[in-house]
C-alpha cells in the first residue's frame, strides 16, 4: 500500500511539473496550487483531468498530510474565506478557488485556468 502512495505522489509531481515550494511562503496569485491527499479518489480524478487536458501546465502540488503543506492549506482557507466543510482537492487560481471535483468543477477549472495558459 505504501508503494502505491509513493508511486502516486511521484506521479503527481511529474504530471504537474511541480515547483518546489516553501510551505511558509505566502500564496502567490501568479501560481496555481493543487492541494491533495494520496488517499483521495477525487484528487486522482482531478489530477488525471488536468494531465490529460493541460499537460504543460505548471502547478504547485502539495500533499496536505505533510505538516508544512497543511500550514499553507490553512493559510489558503483563511485567505479565500472558505467556510463549511474543507477538504481536497483544492485548486487555487489567482483570486479563484475550486474545492472538490465533478463535471461542473472541470468547467470551472477550464474557465479559471485560461490566464495561466501560455
Amino acid at each position: 500500500m505504501k508503494k502505491i502512495f509513493f508511486v502516486f505522489f511521484c506521479g503527481l509531481s511529474l504530471l504537474f511539473n511541480a515547483a518546489c515550494s516553501n510551505p511558509d511562503e505566502d500564496l502567490r496569485d501568479d501560481r496555481i496550487y493543487f492541494f491533495y491527499q494520496t488517499t483521495c479518489p477525487h484528487c486522482h480524478d482531478a489530477a488525471q483531468y488536468v494531465k490529460a487536458n493541460y499537460p504543460n501546465l505548471k502547478i504547485t502540488s502539495l500533499d496536505i498530510r505533510l505538516p508544512g503543506n497543511m500550514r499553507l492549506f490553512e493559510k489558503a482557507i483563511q485567505k479565500y474565506a472558505i467556510t463549511g466543510p474543507k477538504g481536497t482537492p483544492l485548486f487555487l487560481l489567482g483570486d479563484k478557488y475550486i474545492m472538490g471535483w465533478s463535471g461542473a468543477k472541470q468547467d470551472e477549472f477550464d474557465l479559471y485556468v485560461k490566464p495561466y495558459i501560455k
